[in-house]
C-alpha cells in the first residue's frame, strides 16, 4: 500500500520573524517549533531583509572592549614575562646534547624576540610615564629588576652548558643577540 505524501504546511513567518530577530532563542529551537529547518528560516530572512541575528554582548565584555584592558602595557608586560619564563623552563628541561644546533638556534631567536618585545614595551611605558608622571605605575617597581636578574642567571646557565656547537652566550656585535 502506498503512502500519500502530505502537503507541507506553510510556516507562520509573521510569528517566526520577531523570535528570529530577538536572537535570545537559538535558531534551531525556533525551527523545531515552527516545523521547518533552520536553513529555511535563514534563507527566508535573507530574502525578505530581516534584521541579522547578533547576540548581545555581555556588559563586562563591552566594558573591556571599550577600555582596551587587554592591551594595557602592564598586562602585556606580565604576559610576556610569563611566556619568557615558560620558554626558559622548557629549554632548561631539555637535554642540549640530544637537540640539533638548528633547534637550539630557533629557541635562542624566539627568546631574543620575546625579550626585545618586552624591552620595547618597557620603553613605551617609560615614555608614557615621562609625559605624565602622575600616571606612573609604581606597583612593579622592584619586580622588574628581580625578573631581569633571574633571566640573566638562567641565560648564563644555559649558555655555559651550550658546548662548542651550541648557541654561544655572547651577542653578535650589532646583531640581535643570537649567534649564527
Amino acid at each position: 500500500m502506498k503512502k500519500t505524501a502530505s502537503t507541507p504546511q506553510t510556516p507562520d513567518w509573521a510569528a517566526i520573524r520577531p523570535r528570529y530577530e530577538d536572537a535570545d532563542q537559538p535558531l534551531t529551537e525556533i525551527a523545531d517549533e515552527a516545523g521547518v529547518s533552520w536553513q529555511s528560516i535563514a534563507a527566508h530572512a535573507k530574502r525578505n531583509g530581516w534584521a541579522l541575528r547578533q547576540p548581545p554582548k555581555s556588559p563586562t565584555r563591552r566594558a573591556a572592549d571599550l577600555a582596551g584592558a587587554a592591551l594595557m602595557p602592564s598586562k602585556l608586560a606580565s604576559r610576556l614575562k610569563r611566556l619568557i619564563a615558560r620558554e626558559i623552563d622548557a629549554i632548561e628541561g631539555e637535554s642540549t646534547e640530544d637537540r640539533p644546533a638548528l633547534e637550539r638556534e630557533r629557541d635562542a631567536r624566539r627568546l631574543s624576540s620575546l625579550v626585545r618585545s618586552l624591552e620595547k614595551l618597557n620603553d613605551i611605558k617609560a615614555a608614557k610615564e615621562k609625559r605624565d608622571p602622575r600616571r606612573a605605575d609604581n606597583r612593579t617597581g622592584g619586580g622588574d629588576g628581580a625578573m631581569r636578574a633571574e633571566l640573566a642567571r638562567r641565560l648564563a646557565r644555559i649558555a655555559a652548558g651550550g658546548g662548542p656547537d651550541g648557541v654561544s652566550g655572547e651577542p653578535e656585535p650589532g646583531g640581535d643577540g643570537v649567534a649564527s
